[in-house]
């Protein structure tokens, strides 16, 4: 993998981000932590060497340079090996006292500094901090302190920041790389599935690792996106298919019946019938295309539901009537946001259903809106006639499909799949149950 690929990827990014971020936390840390260690060190040895200079200022003054000098040797000889310094010299600097062999260069007339103090035996040097004293007489004094553990605090926490820092760089950087490599494999298998769905082979789905990660909702998102996109290529195909038989028969008679017209009115009239009944088949296409499609142009306003329901029974009851049918409309008082002419479309489909397999004479046609306890208005159109089998009742809301015995009816088969479509739209449902006998079709709002 190439590093301007890698550095593309999100995860590599962030594992980086997080890695700067865990770099300057770990820094800041050990920084406070160097900071207030080699302070309190420097505090402690300035202490010191204040308290070397306040006794070594008594002695002066109690008794002279010859008194410093006795108070200077002895010191010196009590320090040994140790770490505090003291020297004495005269106006030509050389020595009086002390444990320095050399007056050191770097030394002001008065003030503190820094410097290298050699050690014998060849063991090179060593840093020290001190601070030097004109006194009367040309006299010079020097009091000071061995710093070398203070330096070797500072190599440590300069050592432990870098070590630390790098730690954490390649540790960071190592972790991105792993998550960069396993976000890009799924991205490929993503990508390939999508290629193959985008060549025509919509039935092939984006994969899931069953982590239930974010890759995991949104490749489901996806599928079931495609499941709906494939499910209205399906029944676009089947559309086709059959527009072509169910337009073909009414527009083949209507052919024959205009060329046998010859100005005879009965046959003019029956052919117009025809043409009435082709475009209410394709008016009820193009109104199933939108409401599946959901179309943003479909206007919901608050609607009185019993109005529209008895609208639309009483434009069906003279029909039911003439087929010797008792016909029942129970309503209740209920407004709801609906799209008017879409619902009552449906709600008129339910009742021509009806009336077509209810058994003249005798049969009874019930149409009721009620209310129900989860706050879902029900609009329920009930007939006594055969029903629809339950292992059909799913099939029988596809678009053209016509269960036996209703093949030979004028019907195209999309009554109930307007009425369902109509429901999607609402986010509503169209149930198909048993009347005992006969079929109850729900409009659940």
């Amino acid at each position: 993998m190439k590093l301007a690929q890698l550095w593309q990827t999100t995860a590599f990014r962030q594992a980086a981000l997080y890695s700067a971020f865990l770099i300057a936390a770990v820094a800041l840390a050990l920084g406070s932590v160097y900071v207030a260690t080699v302070g309190a060190i420097e505090r402690q040895t300035a202490a010191t060497i204040a308290a070397e200079v306040q006794g070594l200022s008594e002695q002066f003054r109690a008794g002279g340079l010859t008194r410093l000098a006795r108070t200077i040797e002895r010191r010196s000889r009590a320090a040994g090996g140790a770490s505090s310094i003291y020297m004495l010299v005269d106006a030509d600097l050389r020595s009086v006292a002390g444990n320095l062999d050399r007056w050191p260069d770097a030394a002001p007339e008065n003030g503190s500094f820094a410097f290298r103090l050699l050690v014998t035996e060849g063991q090179g040097s060593r840093r020290a901090v001190a601070e030097s004293f004109r006194l009367p007489g040309g006299y010079r004094l020097l009091v000071g302190r061995d710093a070398e553990d203070l330096e070797l605090v500072r190599g440590r926490f300069r050592a432990a920041i870098l070590w630390v820092g790098g730690g954490a760089l390649l540790f960071g950087l190592g972790a991105g790389l792993l998550l960069a490599r396993r976000v890009l494999a799924r991205v490929a298998r993503a990508a390939q599935a999508g290629e193959r769905i985008a060549a025509g082979q919509l039935e092939r789905r984006l994969p899931t690792g069953g982590s239930g990660d974010e890759f995991d909702r949104l490749a489901e998102s996806v599928n079931g996106m495609m499941d709906r996109i494939e499910g209205l290529m399906r029944a676009m195909r089947i559309a086709t298919d059959s527009i072509s038989h169910d337009l073909r028969r009414p527009l083949t008679r209507l052919r024959a019946r205009l060329e046998l017209a010859e100005g005879d009115p009965e046959t003019v009239g029956a052919a117009v019938e025809e043409v009435d009944r082709t475009v209410k088949i394709l008016d009820n296409l193009i109104r199933i295309a939108r409401a599946e499609a959901g179309d943003q142009t479909v206007a919901f306003a608050p609607t009185d539901i019993a109005a529209l329901v008895e609208d639309a029974a009483d434009l069906y009851r003279p029909l039911a009537e003439a087929e010797g049918l008792s016909f029942e409309v129970v309503t209740e008082a209920m407004v709801r946001p609906v799209e008017r002419q879409l619902l009552a479309q449906a709600v008129a489909n339910l009742i021509d259903n009806a009336i077509k397999y209810a058994p003249p004479d005798v049969g009874l046609i019930r149409v009721t809106l009620r209310a129900r306890p989860d706050g879902r208005a029900e609009i329920a159109v009930t007939d006594n006639g055969s029903g629809i089998p339950e292992a059909d009742r799913e099939r029988a809301t596809a678009r053209f499909v016509r269960l036996e015995p209703s093949r030979g009816g004028e019907g195209a088969g999309l009554g109930l799949s307007l009425a369902a479509a109509v429901m999607r739209l609402h986010k509503g449902d169209l149930i198909l149950g048993d009347a005992g006998p006969g079929l109850v079709a729900r409009l659940l709002l």
